[in-house]
């Protein structure tokens, strides 16, 4: 068995991406909700016509707004990263036989 290796890492917590962006589109789809409930009916176009068209719009939207804020608060992990001490504790892969 090889002796203990130390290495140096760096530990940093970072946000789940597909979590932001799906909040951001259920919020872009609550925000089209909203917007057809305040809005005055035309006559000329179904409300669910409507609604599907701005869903349809705005959940992308706020997909992207949510992988922008994902960015951002990934950014704001890696500045607070920090290094510590690692050791392995299994087999080294660069002592294993060649097959």
């Amino acid at each position: 068995m090889s002796e203990p290796r130390h290495h140096t890492v760096r530990v940093r917590r970072s946000p789940k991406v597909g979590v932001f962006l799906a909040l951001g589109a259920v919020l872009g789809g609550v925000v089209a909700l909203i917007l057809i409930a305040i809005s005055p009916a035309d006559p000329q176009i179904p409300v669910p016509q409507a609604l599907g068209f701005l869903v349809l719009l705005l959940a992308p939207v706020g997909a992207l707004l949510g992988g922008a804020v994902a960015l951002v608060v990934d950014a704001a992990g890696e500045r607070r990263a920090r290094e510590v001490q690692a050791e392995r504790l299994g087999p080294d892969p660069d002592d294993e036989p060649q097959a």
